[in-house]
C-alpha cells in the first residue's frame, strides 16, 4: 500500500541507452517496476564517467551499469538508500564513501556466474585451437597454411586460478568436461580444506604460474591485487601456456605481459579487460597475434542483462519495503541508525 502521494524513485545511469536515448538491453526487469504501485523510474541524463551529485540527488535508489561512484558524487546526497551495481565487480564505487552516507551498495552475483564462467571456457579454447588466427588466415586465403597451425587440447593439462569464487567456481566445474589433469587454486581468502571441496588443489601464487597451462584471472581489483601479476609472475609461466584474464584490467601489468607476449615467453592470451578502457586503438596489444581481445563485454548475453536487471530491481523494490537488498558488500552500513532509519521511512510509506 501507498500511502499519500508518496513516490519511491529509481534510476538507471544512462549507459543502458544508446544515443538516441533507446534501451541497448531487451529486458534488464524494468517490468518488476512497472507493476509496483508508487514505483516511478527514469534513466539519468547525460553521461558521466564520474556521478555527478545532481544526477543522483532526488533517488531512492539508483541501479548503474558504468559510471564511478567517488567522494564527490555523493556531496551533499541525503536521500538515496541503495546502489545496484549490475556484475560482481564494485571497484568504481568508494564503499567508505557511501557508507558514510547510509548508503547500501549491492551487486548480483547470480547474473554474472554462468555467462562469465562460459566466457572463460570459450578464451581457453579458442587460445587451444588456435581460433583467431585460423580464421584470419582463412580469409587471406592461407588454406593449407591454417591446416598445418595444430593446437593442443586442455586435456591432460593443468588449469589454475587466482582467486576462486563463483565465477570461476563454475568456470572449473565447466572445464571439467575437457579432462584437465589437475586443477589449482590460489586464494588467500579460502581454506584450503574449502578448496578441496569444490574440487581443487590449494597452492601458492607462485605455483599457479609455473605450473598452469592455463591461468586464469578470477580475483577482485584492490589495493593488495593492483598490478599484483608483473614481471616476475609472468616469467614463471611455460612457454606453452596462456594468460586468461576476465577480472580487472589492472590486477595484470600490462607492460609486463606485452613484453613476455613479444618476446615468445607465452603461448598467448586472452584479455577482456584492460588497464585503460576503452583500450586505445594505437595500443600495441593490438598488433600481436597471439592475443585476444574484447572489450570488457565478453559475458555480456541476453540473459546475463535479464538476470542482472531483475537482481537489481528486486533490490529496489526490497528497499522500497523497507528491507535491505540481498548481496550487501558495504554490510557495516546495515547497523548504521541512518540507514535504518531509511528503512523504517520506507516501510511507513510503501508497506
Amino acid at each position: 500500500m501507498v500511502r499519500g502521494d508518496a513516490r519511491f524513485q529509481v534510476g538507471l545511469s544512462a549507459d543502458f541507452l544508446d544515443e538516441n536515448r533507446r534501451l541497448i538491453f531487451p529486458d534488464i526487469g524494468l517490468d518488476l517496476l512497472e507493476r509496483r504501485p508508487g514505483v516511478e523510474y527514469r534513466f539519468i541524463s547525460n553521461y558521466h564517467p564520474e556521478y555527478l551529485p545532481e544526477q543522483i540527488a532526488n533517488y531512492d535508489v539508483v541501479i548503474s551499469l558504468k559510471p564511478r561512484v567517488t567522494a564527490n558524487s555523493l556531496v551533499g546526497i541525503d536521500r538515496l538508500c541503495a546502489i545496484g551495481r549490475c556484475g560482481v565487480g564494485y571497484d568504481n564505487v568508494d564503499l567508505h564513501a557511501c557508507t558514510e552516507r547510509d548508503i547500501a551498495v549491492y551487486i548480483t552475483p547470480q547474473g554474472v556466474i554462468r555467462p562469465m564462467a562460459e566466457s572463460i571456457v570459450l578464451f581457453v579454447l579458442a587460445l587451444s585451437h588456435n581460433l583467431v588466427p585460423r580464421d584470419r588466415m582463412v580469409r587471406e586465403g592461407k588454406w593449407i597454411e591454417s591446416t598445418r597451425m595444430l593446437g593442443n587440447e586442455p586435456r591432460e593439462k593443468v588449469i589454475g586460478s587466482i582467486g576462486f569464487g563463483g565465477i570461476a567456481r563454475e568456470a572449473v566445474r565447466l572445464l571439467q568436461v575437457f579432462g584437465p589433469s589437475r586443477v589449482i587454486v590460489f586464494d588467500p581468502y579460502l581454506s584450503a580444506d574449502a578448496i578441496r571441496n569444490a574440487g581443487a588443489e590449494p597452492v601458492s601464487i607462485e605455483e599457479v604460474f609455473s605450473l598452469s597451462d592455463y591461468v586464469l584471472i578470477n580475483c577482485p581489483l584492490t589495493a593488495q591485487t593492483r598490478r599484483m601479476v608483473g614481471r616476475d609472475l609472468l616469467s614463471l609461466m611455460k612457454r606453452t601456456a596462456f594468460l586468461i584474464n576476465t577480472a580487472r584490467g589492472p590486477i595484470v601489468d600490462e607492460a609486463a605481459l606485452m613484453a613476455v607476449l613479444e618476446e615468445g615467453r607465452i603461448a598467448g592470451a586472452a584479455l577482456d579487460v584492460f588497464e585503460s578502457e576503452p583500450l586505445p586503438a594505437d595500443s600495441p596489444l593490438t598488433k600481436l597475434e597471439n592475443v585476444i581481445l574484447t572489450s570488457h563485454s565478453v559475458g555480456w548475453t541476453r540473459e546475463l542483462f535479464r538476470d542482472m536487471g531483475r537482481i537489481d530491481c528486486e533490490g529496489a523494490l526490497a528497499v522500497m519495503r523497507g528491507e535491505h537488498p540481498p548481496n550487501v558488500v558495504n554490510r557495516e552500513v546495515l547497523d548504521r541508525p541512518v540507514f535504518r532509519r531509511k528503512l523504517e521511512r520506507y516501510r511507513n510509506q510503501f508497506v
